[in-house]
C-alpha cells in the first residue's frame, strides 16, 4: 500500500529537541495507531520510544488502521485481528510494567459498518476479545473528488456517511453503547451533521479537527477554508452527542507541509501556525468536549512527538487548569471510559 503522508525520517527529527513544558500535566494520547507495513515499522516499542521525551502519558487510545488483521478469516471477522493485537498491548501494558502508562487503555476497532446488521456478530466477537477495551468504531470515510487528497492508503467510496446500510451499522453500535469514531474533511462536515442528528444518542467523536483542508485545490485558500470550516463546526458543535479531537495537523491534507523544511518545526513555530484552528475549535465546542491527539505515527513525518505536546501546551498555556485538565487527559478519559 501506498503511503500517503510524509515519511518518517529519525535524523531530521533529531535536528529539534524540547524539554517538556508543564511536565506533571497528565495526558491521554486519545488518537495513535500502531502497524508493521513494509518500509513502516510502528510498533509499542516504537511509540514507547517517542513518548520518552518527558510528559507525562497515563494512557493512550488506539485507533483502527487496518493494522494486523486475521487474514486467514471471512472478511467481515478480519479486524478482529486488530482489535485482538491492540488488546495485547493493552494487557501488557496493564501489568504495570510501564509504571502508571496504560497504553491501549481504549481500542477503536474497524468493524465494516456498512455490513449493516450484519455487523452485530463482528461487534460481539469484538466485544469478547477485549471486553470493556473495546470502546469505539472507526471506518475509512475521508474522501474528496480530488485525487491529491488522499489519507488513506485505501480511500472509501463517497457517501459512506449516509449510506442507510451505514445507518444500520450504527444502529448496533448504539445498541452496544460503542462511541463512533469519524476522520472526515471539512468539505464532508455536513453529512457529519446528518449523522449526529440522525442518531442524537449515539456519542460521536469527530477526528483531527474536522479535517481542515489545505492541500491540492485549497492550497493558497486558507482563508476561505477557515471561514467554511469554522461555520461547519459551530453548527456541528450543536450537537451535544459530538466531541472533537484537536490534532491531525500534519497530514499532507492539511497544507502546512513542514517536511520540506531543512529542519523541523519547533513548538512555538507550530503553535503559532496551529492556534487559530485549536482555539476556533475549542471556542467551537468548549474545553468539556475536545481532547488532545498525536496522531503519531501518521504526523511524525512533520514534526516529533515532544514538540507536537509542548505545542498544544504553548496555545492553551492561559487556560483555566481545570479546563487544561478536560483537554489533555478529562474528555479523553470520559470519552472512551478510561479508568484510573
Amino acid at each position: 500500500m501506498h503511503a500517503p503522508h510524509a515519511p518518517v525520517r529519525p535524523q531530521w527529527l533529531a535536528q529539534v529537541s524540547e524539554a517538556p513544558l508543564d511536565p506533571n500535566r497528565a495526558i491521554i494520547d486519545a488518537h495513535h495507531h500502531l502497524w508493521d507495513r513494509p518500509g513502516q515499522r510502528y510498533l509499542a516499542e516504537d511509540y514507547l520510544a517517542d513518548i520518552a521525551c518527558g510528559h507525562r502519558l497515563v494512557a493512550s487510545v488506539y485507533v483502527q488502521c487496518r493494522s494486523m488483521l486475521a487474514v486467514d478469516r471471512p472478511e467481515p471477522f478480519q479486524a478482529v485481528g486488530e482489535v485482538e493485537y491492540a488488546n495485547g498491548v493493552a494487557a501488557y501494558s496493564a501489568s504495570g510494567v510501564l509504571g502508571e502508562l496504560r497504553l491501549c487503555a481504549a481500542i477503536v476497532g474497524g468493524a465494516n459498518l456498512l455490513l449493516g446488521d450484519a455487523v452485530a456478530p463482528v461487534l460481539d466477537e469484538m466485544l469478547q476479545r477485549a471486553g470493556p477495551r473495546l470502546r469505539g468504531i472507526r471506518n475509512t470515510t475521508a474522501w474528496h473528488a480530488d485525487p491529491r487528497l488522499i489519507s488513506n492508503p485505501r480511500p472509501p467510496p463517497p457517501g459512506i456517511l449516509l449510506e442507510p446500510a451505514f445507518h444500520r451499522g450504527l444502529a448496533q453500535l448504539q445498541r452496544r453503547g460503542l462511541v463512533l469514531d469519524i476522520w472526515a474533511y471539512h468539505t464532508q462536515l455536513g453529512e457529519v451533521l446528518e449523522v449526529a442528528r440522525t442518531f442524537p444518542e449515539l456519542l460521536i467523536v469527530v477526528d483531527h479537527l474536522g479535517g481542515p483542508l489545505g492541500a491540492g485545490p485549497y492550497a493558497g485558500q486558507r482563508d476561505a477554508v477557515f471561514a467554511r470550516w469554522s461555520a461547519d463546526l459551530r453548527q456541528l458543535a450543536q450537537c451535544a452527542n459530538v466531541r472533537l479531537k484537536l490534532g491531525g495537523l500534519g497530514m499532507k491534507v492539511a497544507g502546512f507541509d513542514h517536511h520540506v523544511a531543512s529542519r523541523p518545526p519547533g513548538s512555538a513555530a507550530l503553535a503559532a501556525v496551529w492556534r487559530p484552528y485549536l482555539l476556533q475549535a475549542i471556542d467551537c465546542f468548549g474545553a468539556q468536549r475536545c481532547l488532545f491527539e498525536s496522531n503519531f505515527p501518521v504526523d511524525k513525518g512533520m514534526f516529533g512527538y515532544g514538540v507536537l505536546w509542548n505545542a498544544f501546551k504553548r496555545v492553551v498555556a492561559d487556560f483555566a487548569e481545570a479546563d487544561k485538565d478536560r483537554l489533555f487527559s478529562g474528555t479523553a478519559r470520559e470519552t472512551y471510559k478510561i479508568e484510573g
